[in-house]
């Protein structure tokens, strides 16, 4: 049997199809768009499950971030948060290992004691645990323990926001109205003040961290 026979018989090998992740991004968007019109018509119990697959986008981003990180890649935090439009130390925070993270969200320690109720409540509401509950937050990916709802960010934020929140009732547009029922809710509050002198650790630079958990030992009385 000759050569030529035997390579006759053989399938043709076909080229891969080569898909740029620009058509992977707009045949996702056109997924999701439809998806929203499909519940939007009617069924309202397929709601649950669109809303989380902004967990699982979350999640998918903090694998593609790690990915990016690692060799041979290696790229820097500094390029990661270039590309997401965010502060190098918000792309740590939000995507990095947990050595990688600052326990306490920046915004929180910069401002420290001067901080806003309007800043406040944007931080509330970044790092609420959502509705369902999710396993960890998705801001800065603390992973909540058995009965904790609060990562040590909204630990520390919770009652600083609770006392001062008639100050600027205007502020509180940030909150949807389960995370304001949340931050009402005196059983919470009390719950999640142990988590945040349990899980709130200072962070190694300036006084303000240990200011800011100092008056959270003194909110005995405002939940």
């Amino acid at each position: 049997m000759s050569d030529d026979t035997v390579k006759a018989g053989l399938p043709v090998k076909r080229t891969k199809r080569q898909v740029e992740n620009a058509d992977f991004d707009a045949f996702a968007g056109r997924v999701l768009r439809a998806y929203g019109r499909r519940v939007a018509d009617g069924d309202v119990e397929a709601l649950r499950s669109l809303s989380l697959l902004a967990a699982e986008l979350d999640a998918t981003t903090r694998l593609a971030v790690i990915g990016l990180r690692q060799a041979p890649h290696s790229y820097s935090w500094a390029e990661i948060a270039d590309r997401l439009g965010v502060t190098r130390q918000a792309a740590q925070m939000r995507f990095g290992e947990r050595a990688d993270r600052i326990v306490l969200d920046q915004r929180l320690t910069e401002a420290g004691l001067s901080i806003s109720v309007a800043a406040l409540a944007q931080l509330f509401a970044d790092h609420h645990r959502g509705t369902p509950a999710m396993s960890e937050c998705r801001w800065c990916g603390y992973r909540y323990p058995e009965g904790v709802s609060d990562c040590p960010t909204n630990a520390t934020v919770r009652p600083l926001l609770y006392r001062r929140r008639r100050e600027d009732r205007t502020a509180l547009v940030f909150l949807t109205p389960d995370q304001l029922a949340d931050l009402l809710d005196v059983k919470a509050a009390r719950t999640n003040r142990t988590a945040a002198r349990q899980a709130a650790q200072p962070a190694p630079t300036g006084d303000f961290t240990g200011s800011l958990l100092d008056l959270l030992n003194g909110e005995e009385s405002a939940a």
